[in-house]
């Protein structure tokens, strides 16, 4: 009879950002793969990824801000007719994963497309495959006075704070403002995860002279509430909301900085164009439009 193969428990660190993960590399291997590693005997779980986050990338994961996400067996890398048991794990404290520096036996770390799969290793191939078969739901509700707190509530990073402005200062901007629409974003299980703003008239007046366009705005997803794919399912589904809401839409406006490709290629793969340059903030934007 033949035996059953092997598995390796692991943790890892999920960082996702839109389209992208970070991943990591090491010595000897050719694909990248999630930070972290195998457990050790009399490790919790959690203990074994703060060690091995603390190993591979100097940074210290806070107990209170670590969250499971769920659990994959895919085949193991680089080792043969091994399987391994991916326990993924995310982060709600805020870091700069731009400026992590790889330690240990890590030689690289890099944003990489989940649609390179050449470049990762397969059990994480795994989990961006079980990820995209889990639908995720969002609903959009127009703001009014009794969602005040609900928008005081959502957690803006501090990142997104220097280019853009906070659902409070839009709450505040709409008050005055009747070509504002503040909205918020609202998930499967009825927590308020995003909020966005739409503005006509003289918001979207910059970018185009076409009466019927409207300005997608002071886009902003919490937190706490990041890596579940709602940036995307929020840019998917907001031109059937716009044509719901505003029957003499015809275009979407938005800009985007001009260093930021993440954003960029998100845009593009729901069918926005590039049609300009301008400066948002005192920073250069692209400006990109969709037809409805």
């Amino acid at each position: 009879m033949t035996e059953s193969p092997s598995c390796i428990r692991c943790v890892c660190l999920v960082v996702e950002h839109e389209d992208q993960l970070l991943l990591v590399q090491a010595h000897h291997r050719n694909k990248y793969y999630f930070p972290g590693g195998k457990i050790d005997d009399g490790e919790s779980q959690i203990q074994a990824l703060q060690r091995e986050i603390k190993e591979e990338l100097n940074v210290k994961l806070n107990e209170d801000e670590i969250e499971f996400l769920g659990q994959v067996v895919g085949p193991a890398y680089p080792q043969k007719d091994q399987f391994t048991e991916l326990n993924c794990y995310r982060t709600t404290g805020q870091y700069d994963w731009n400026q992590i520096e790889p330690k240990h036996e890590i030689t690289d770390i890099k944003w990489i497309d989940k649609n390179e799969t050449s470049l990762i290793a397969p059990a994480v191939i795994q989990w961006i495959e079980q990820r995209r078969t889990q639908q995720v739901s969002i609903q959009f509700v127009p703001y009014d006075h009794t969602l005040y707190d609900t928008v005081e509530d959502i957690e803006v990073a501090s990142s997104d704070r220097k280019f853009t402005k906070t659902p409070m200062d839009n709450i505040e901007l709409a008050k005055t403002d009747d070509e504002r629409y503040p909205t918020l974003i609202y998930n499967a299980q009825q927590q308020c995860v995003g909020f966005f703003t739409l503005h006509r008239g003289e918001g979207v007046a910059p970018y185009t002279d076409n009466p019927h366009a409207i300005f997608f705005r002071s886009f902003s997803i919490d937190v706490n509430e990041r890596g579940h794919g709602y940036a995307k399912a929020t840019i998917k589904q907001l031109p059937q909301y716009i044509h719901g809401h505003f029957s003499d839409i015809n275009e979407v406006y938005l800009t985007v900085n001009d260093d930021n490709e993440r954003a960029q290629q998100l845009y593009e793969q729901c069918d926005y164009q590039y049609v300009g340059e301008s400066t948002a903030e005192g920073r250069p934007v692209y400006i990109m439009k969709r037809e409805i």
